[in-house]
Protein backbone atom coordinates (compact mmCIF):
# COMPACT_ATOMS: atom_id res chain seq x y z
CA UNK A 1 0.00 0.00 0.00
CA UNK A 2 2.85 2.42 0.38
CA UNK A 3 4.65 1.40 -1.89
CA UNK A 4 1.85 1.93 -3.80
CA UNK A 5 1.29 5.66 -2.60
CA UNK A 6 4.97 7.01 -3.13
CA UNK A 7 4.98 5.49 -7.12
CA UNK A 8 1.69 7.60 -7.53
CA UNK A 9 3.59 10.80 -5.52
CA UNK A 10 6.48 9.78 -7.87
CA UNK A 11 4.30 9.95 -11.41
CA UNK A 12 3.05 13.06 -10.10
CA UNK A 13 6.21 15.17 -9.03
CA UNK A 14 7.44 13.67 -12.81
CA UNK A 15 4.40 14.56 -14.72
CA UNK A 16 4.54 18.31 -13.13
CA UNK A 17 8.52 18.45 -13.90
CA UNK A 18 8.07 17.60 -17.31
CA UNK A 19 5.10 20.73 -17.52
CA UNK A 20 7.81 23.24 -16.41
CA UNK A 21 8.10 25.43 -18.91
CA UNK A 22 11.79 26.67 -18.49
CA UNK A 23 11.43 29.83 -20.64
CA UNK A 24 8.69 30.86 -18.85
CA UNK A 25 10.28 30.85 -15.31
CA UNK A 26 13.53 32.49 -17.06
CA UNK A 27 11.02 34.79 -17.83
CA UNK A 28 9.99 35.37 -14.47
CA UNK A 29 13.38 35.58 -13.39
CA UNK A 30 14.59 38.70 -15.56
CA UNK A 31 10.98 40.42 -14.76
CA UNK A 32 10.98 39.62 -10.94
CA UNK A 33 14.67 40.72 -10.57
CA UNK A 34 14.14 43.84 -12.61
CA UNK A 35 11.28 45.19 -10.46
CA UNK A 36 13.49 44.32 -7.48
CA UNK A 37 16.45 46.03 -9.14
CA UNK A 38 14.23 49.27 -9.57
CA UNK A 39 12.81 48.72 -5.48
CA UNK A 40 16.17 48.32 -3.93
CA UNK A 41 17.77 51.25 -5.93
CA UNK A 42 14.95 53.40 -5.11
CA UNK A 43 14.90 52.47 -1.63
CA UNK A 44 18.88 53.23 -1.12
CA UNK A 45 18.83 56.47 -2.88
CA UNK A 46 16.08 57.57 -1.03
CA UNK A 47 17.61 56.58 2.30
CA UNK A 48 21.17 57.48 1.55
CA UNK A 49 20.74 60.24 -1.14
CA UNK A 50 23.18 58.68 -3.79
CA UNK A 51 22.39 55.67 -6.33
CA UNK A 52 24.75 52.51 -6.09
CA UNK A 53 25.39 49.69 -8.49
CA UNK A 54 23.26 47.26 -7.66
CA UNK A 55 22.62 43.78 -8.71
CA UNK A 56 23.91 42.85 -12.57
CA UNK A 57 24.40 46.54 -13.90
CA UNK A 58 27.74 47.35 -14.28
CA UNK A 59 28.98 51.34 -14.09
CA UNK A 60 32.75 51.07 -14.74
CA UNK A 61 35.59 53.88 -15.62
CA UNK A 62 35.22 56.47 -18.50
CA UNK A 63 34.83 54.80 -22.16
CA UNK A 64 38.48 56.00 -23.21
CA UNK A 65 40.14 53.90 -20.35
CA UNK A 66 38.83 50.92 -22.30
CA UNK A 67 38.97 51.98 -25.78
CA UNK A 68 41.51 54.98 -26.62
CA UNK A 69 39.49 56.14 -29.77
CA UNK A 70 36.74 57.25 -27.53
CA UNK A 71 39.66 60.08 -25.97
CA UNK A 72 39.42 62.17 -28.81
CA UNK A 73 35.61 63.00 -28.36
CA UNK A 74 34.99 66.13 -25.62
CA UNK A 75 31.37 64.48 -24.92
CA UNK A 76 31.90 60.52 -25.10
CA UNK A 77 34.98 60.63 -23.44
CA UNK A 78 33.93 60.59 -19.55
CA UNK A 79 30.69 58.83 -20.34
CA UNK A 80 30.64 55.60 -18.14
CA UNK A 81 31.23 51.87 -19.45
CA UNK A 82 27.75 50.39 -18.78
CA UNK A 83 27.00 47.06 -19.12
CA UNK A 84 25.15 43.89 -17.74
CA UNK A 85 21.63 43.87 -16.61
CA UNK A 86 19.84 45.79 -14.30
CA UNK A 87 18.10 43.09 -12.06
CA UNK A 88 18.95 41.46 -8.46
CA UNK A 89 18.98 37.84 -8.83
CA UNK A 90 17.96 37.73 -5.16
CA UNK A 91 14.61 39.14 -6.28
CA UNK A 92 14.40 37.01 -9.48
CA UNK A 93 14.61 33.85 -7.83
CA UNK A 94 12.48 34.57 -5.09
CA UNK A 95 9.88 35.95 -7.21
CA UNK A 96 9.90 32.47 -9.04
CA UNK A 97 9.83 31.00 -5.39
CA UNK A 98 6.72 33.01 -4.30
CA UNK A 99 4.70 32.64 -7.81
CA UNK A 100 5.61 28.67 -8.51
CA UNK A 101 4.76 27.38 -4.78
CA UNK A 102 2.35 30.57 -3.73
CA UNK A 103 -0.23 30.81 -6.98
CA UNK A 104 -2.80 28.14 -5.57
CA UNK A 105 -3.16 30.39 -2.29
CA UNK A 106 -4.43 33.36 -4.56
CA UNK A 107 -6.85 35.20 -2.68
CA UNK A 108 -5.76 34.03 1.06
CA UNK A 109 -3.58 37.38 1.45
CA UNK A 110 -2.76 36.25 5.18
CA UNK A 111 -1.43 32.89 4.00
CA UNK A 112 0.55 34.14 1.54
CA UNK A 113 2.13 36.78 4.00
CA UNK A 114 2.90 34.18 6.63
CA UNK A 115 3.79 32.07 4.48
CA UNK A 116 5.93 34.21 1.73
CA UNK A 117 7.73 35.73 4.79
CA UNK A 118 8.61 32.86 6.37
CA UNK A 119 10.23 31.01 3.45
CA UNK A 120 11.63 33.84 1.62
CA UNK A 121 13.67 35.13 4.94
CA UNK A 122 14.74 31.22 5.36
CA UNK A 123 15.96 31.82 1.69
CA UNK A 124 17.60 34.61 2.52
CA UNK A 125 19.37 33.10 5.27
CA UNK A 126 20.42 30.53 3.34
CA UNK A 127 21.44 32.69 0.64
CA UNK A 128 23.73 35.15 2.73
CA UNK A 129 25.95 31.74 4.37
CA UNK A 130 26.03 30.87 0.73
CA UNK A 131 27.67 34.16 -0.04
CA UNK A 132 30.16 34.25 2.65
CA UNK A 133 30.95 30.58 2.91
CA UNK A 134 31.39 30.11 -0.68
CA UNK A 135 32.07 33.31 -2.49
CA UNK A 136 33.53 34.80 0.36
CA UNK A 137 31.62 38.33 0.49
CA UNK A 138 28.90 39.57 2.38
CA UNK A 139 26.36 41.74 -0.12
CA UNK A 140 23.91 42.94 2.84
CA UNK A 141 24.48 43.46 6.23
CA UNK A 142 21.14 43.94 8.74
CA UNK A 143 23.28 44.26 12.12
CA UNK A 144 21.66 47.93 12.48
CA UNK A 145 17.99 46.67 11.87
CA UNK A 146 15.96 46.04 14.92
CA UNK A 147 15.48 42.27 15.58
CA UNK A 148 18.40 40.96 13.51
CA UNK A 149 20.40 37.56 13.17
CA UNK A 150 23.89 38.49 12.52
CA UNK A 151 23.23 40.94 9.96
CA UNK A 152 21.48 38.01 7.86
CA UNK A 153 17.97 38.36 7.86
CA UNK A 154 15.76 41.03 10.44
CA UNK A 155 12.35 41.87 10.78
CA UNK A 156 12.08 44.89 8.52
CA UNK A 157 13.18 42.32 5.60
CA UNK A 158 10.82 39.42 6.77
CA UNK A 159 7.53 41.65 6.43
CA UNK A 160 9.15 42.95 3.36
CA UNK A 161 9.11 39.65 2.01
CA UNK A 162 5.49 38.93 3.25
CA UNK A 163 4.44 42.07 1.25
CA UNK A 164 6.43 41.02 -1.67
CA UNK A 165 4.74 37.95 -1.86
CA UNK A 166 1.16 39.68 -1.94
CA UNK A 167 2.15 41.54 -4.17
CA UNK A 168 3.90 38.70 -6.44
CA UNK A 169 0.86 36.16 -6.46
CA UNK A 170 -2.00 39.39 -6.20
CA UNK A 171 -0.79 41.34 -8.80
CA UNK A 172 1.99 40.37 -10.61
CA UNK A 173 1.64 37.01 -11.45
CA UNK A 174 -1.53 37.71 -13.79
CA UNK A 175 -0.01 40.71 -16.03
CA UNK A 176 3.41 38.41 -16.15
CA UNK A 177 0.85 34.96 -17.58
CA UNK A 178 -0.86 37.14 -19.83
CA UNK A 179 2.42 39.18 -21.05
CA UNK A 180 3.58 35.47 -21.47
CA UNK A 181 1.37 33.74 -23.40
CA UNK A 182 1.61 37.13 -26.06
CA UNK A 183 5.50 37.49 -26.63
CA UNK A 184 5.97 32.86 -26.45
CA UNK A 185 4.03 33.10 -29.76
CA UNK A 186 6.41 35.91 -31.41
CA UNK A 187 9.00 34.67 -34.15
CA UNK A 188 12.67 33.68 -32.12
CA UNK A 189 10.95 33.63 -28.71
CA UNK A 190 13.12 30.72 -27.43
CA UNK A 191 16.34 32.19 -29.35
CA UNK A 192 16.21 35.64 -27.22
CA UNK A 193 15.42 33.87 -24.14
CA UNK A 194 18.68 31.38 -23.99
CA UNK A 195 20.85 34.27 -25.25
CA UNK A 196 19.57 35.76 -22.12
CA UNK A 197 20.49 33.25 -20.10
CA UNK A 198 23.62 32.84 -21.38
CA UNK A 199 24.13 36.50 -20.72
CA UNK A 200 23.03 36.05 -17.46
CA UNK A 201 25.40 33.58 -16.59
CA UNK A 202 28.67 35.35 -17.62
CA UNK A 203 26.92 38.60 -15.76
CA UNK A 204 27.06 36.18 -12.53
CA UNK A 205 30.32 34.57 -13.06
CA UNK A 206 31.66 37.88 -13.52
CA UNK A 207 30.66 39.61 -10.07
CA UNK A 208 30.92 36.12 -8.06
CA UNK A 209 33.92 34.73 -9.59
CA UNK A 210 35.83 36.92 -12.38
CA UNK A 211 36.00 40.73 -10.77
CA UNK A 212 34.17 40.29 -7.05
CA UNK A 213 35.09 43.59 -6.57
CA UNK A 214 32.99 45.05 -9.80
CA UNK A 215 30.50 45.93 -7.52
CA UNK A 216 31.03 47.34 -4.01
CA UNK A 217 27.66 45.93 -2.12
Amino acid sequence: METTIIEELKEEAEEKFKKIDIYKIFAYFLVCGFIGWIFETLAVWITLGELTDRGYLFVMGPLKDYIGFFANIPILDSIPLVWGLPIIEMYGFGGVIMILLFRHLKDHKAKIFVYGAILMTLFELGSSYFCTMVLHHSYWDYKQEFLNFQGRICLRSSIAWGALSIVAIEFLMPRLDNLYRHIRARKNFKIIIAVLIIYTIICAATKYIIDPTIIAN
